[in-house]
């Protein structure tokens, strides 16, 4: 079976075109080191002491460590998957995640768990029930996707919010995250928390198909289109329990900080390495799949040979060292990388981040973990050690 996410191409296009000139849409190997511990089945944080230092255990196996004055942290690379709806996609992931130790954050799409009979059950704000930007499964993708979630939970992996229907005001939709206030975020949020608890009921599913993830293991957001008024969108996360939110960028390497009451880990805004196809050099693109296909291609496969797919492919993955070596060598700031579960251009940015993720996840002191191991990280740090860490300032490539 191949289920994939279809998203409106039109819509996609707009909003890119729109964004991403502006800089808006926010899109050698080692020796192998213990530095990501195996899966501890019971699921309990463990403690114990290592010279000296505190050390806590996640139950994905993170163990949280803070570091001493002057100490360098760990190059941390985060990698996550907007929408997550594709089985071939997930199949793929987990594959690369038996080659090297990494674990991943999937952005979850909450109308991946209706079918085209069950639509109805959601209510998005603006738009009547069943309405969405996202086609919609078969009822027999639901026991599909629920073992990849509960797979993915299984090794470690994170699941996030990416919220539901996928409406994006950039695209000329009369309604979307750009014009959404913090009691539309809230009532998407609701409904994507219901979908979560009730997908049985909704789908009459029998108990055989049951989801492990629970709404309280759900604690970040990235937005559709990275769209968004912060002051309008973050009093929802919090009022539903999140702790980190990943939907707007920010120009070059940063440490995350805490905005109301959240932690911020965009994606960056990076040159892109070497010559784009149309000549330019040098330009500042959102570390995302898409972003990279829009301003190599325009979006468009039309006319692409498989040379010219393998060139951008190599861009990208080049662009990933670039990021990779300026962190290592600077403050350490982490590497954040933003795909879908799709292949566009021929695969170009899978194949470009899975060689990057081959060759990087087990380089010395690098760890490739979820977004809620580095809140758990990022919590457990002095505020003097995170301020000497922000000291060197913001890079931009």
């Amino acid at each position: 079976m191949r289920t994939r996410v279809i998203l409106t191409f039109s819509v996609l296009l707009l909003v890119a075109g729109a964004l991403v000139g502006a800089g808006l849409l926010r899109q050698t190997r080692g020796p192998l080191l213990p530095m990501i511990t195996p899966l501890h089945q019971s699921g309990s944080i463990t403690h114990h002491r290592t010279h000296r230092d505190r050390v806590r255990t996640l139950p994905d196996g993170f163990e949280v460590r803070r570091l001493r004055p002057g100490q360098r942290p760990p190059q941390f690379v985060l990698v996550s998957f907007d929408g997550a709806g594709w089985d071939d996609m997930w199949e793929y992931w987990f594959d690369v995640a038996q080659k090297v130790p990494f674990r991943f954050t999937a952005f979850l799409s909450g109308t991946y768990l209706l079918s085209d009979r069950t639509a109805d059950a959601y209510h998005p704000p603006y738009y009547p029930a069943g309405t969405s930007e996202i086609s919609w499964y078969s009822p027999e993708d639901l026991p599909v996707e629920i073992s990849h979630l509960n797979r993915a939970l299984a090794e470690g992996d994170e699941i996030g919010t990416h919220f539901n229907g996928h409406f994006c005001s950039g695209a000329g939709l009369p309604s979307g995250g750009n014009t959404w206030t913090t009691a539309d975020w809230d009532q998407e949020l609701t409904q994507f928390f219901h979908l979560l608890r009730d997908y049985r009921s909704i789908n009459d599913l029998p108990a055989a198909d049951h989801l492990d993830v629970t709404p309280d293991q759900v604690l970040g957001a990235r937005t559709p289109c990275l769209e968004g008024v912060p002051d309008q969108l973050y009093p929802a996360l919090r009022a539903h329990g999140l702790t980190y939110d990943s939907s707007f960028s920010h120009p070059g390497l940063e440490w995350p900080r805490r905005r109301g009451g959240l932690w911020e880990i965009g994606m960056a805004t990076y040159p892109v390495h070497g010559t784009l196809p149309d000549g330019r050099s040098g330009v500042p693109i959102t570390t995302m799949d898409y972003n990279y296909f829009f301003t190599q291609r325009g979006a468009s496969e039309e006319g692409l040979t498989p040379a010219d797919s393998a060139q951008d492919r190599d861009q990208v993955l080049d662009t990933y060292r670039d990021l990779y070596r300026e962190a290592w060598h600077g403050d350490r700031a982490p590497i954040v990388l933003g795909n879908h579960f799709n292949d566009w251009n021929r695969n170009a940015y899978r194949d470009a981040l899975s060689a990057f993720v081959q060759e990087t996840c087990d380089q010395p002191e690098t760890q490739c973990i979820t977004y809620s191991d580095l809140v758990a990280w990022l919590d457990a740090q002095r505020p003097s050690v995170l301020r000497d860490l922000r000291g060197g300032g913001r890079s931009t490539g």
